[in-house]
């Protein structure tokens, strides 16, 4: 920061805060999100009930405001503002969610049928697979890297972002986009298959 007070940088107001990160010192931006972060985090794990999801929505919600920062009334409750971020990208993520669920149980229900037969449960796995390999040789070293480092290993995206040089936000829609990506090449492949 442009002061090495730190009593100088908790005596200036939020307004303040935000002119001097509008001003190009984005620095001071750390101090708004330790100001609000205790109680974006509240507001975030009341609607989610997870722990990773819910520090990774926050995460997602500061980046957000930092980014419409210049949208931000000076003279307004800058609180307030942050809190309707919040649960916008809380609501936003119960909706993807609920309609990832939905799209699960569809799922699970074709499986349960297609499995109700052991040998062609063994063939459909076999398609499956050879599909799901094909599929991943063809996804960009990039993308491929996410999906090995998420899904293989297991890292949640703040450990994917860290170890990836990129933002946990990147990250979740660059794997967003690859499962939509894949399940299309997927579908194509085991199309192919049956033919």
């Amino acid at each position: 920061m442009a002061t090495s007070d730190p009593q100088q940088v908790s005596d200036l107001t939020t307004d303040e805060l935000v002119q001097l990160v509008r001003g190009g010192n984005t620095d001071y931006y750390e101090e708004i999100v330790n100001r609000y972060q205790r109680e974006t985090l509240r507001i975030v794990s009341f609607a989610l009930y997870d722990r990773s999801q819910t520090e990774d929505i926050v995460q997602q919600v500061f980046v957000n405001a930092f980014v419409h920062l210049a949208d931000f009334e000076l003279g307004r409750d800058f609180g307030a503002w942050l809190r309707t971020i919040a649960r916008n990208a809380a609501r936003e993520h119960l909706r993807n969610s609920a309609r990832y669920d939905r799209r699960l149980k569809a799922y699970g229900d074709l499986m349960s049928h297609r499995w109700a037969d052991d040998e062609r449960a063994v063939e459909f796995d076999e398609s499956l697979r050879r599909a799901l390999q094909d599929c991943l040789q063809r996804l960009p070293d990039k993308a491929a890297q996410a999906v090995r480092l998420r899904y293989h290993e297991g890292l949640d995206y703040a450990a994917l972002a860290a170890r990836m040089n990129s933002s946990a936000g990147a990250l979740r829609n660059l794997l967003s986009r690859v499962r939509v990506r894949l399940r299309e090449c997927i579908e194509r492949g085991m199309a192919r298959q049956g033919d």
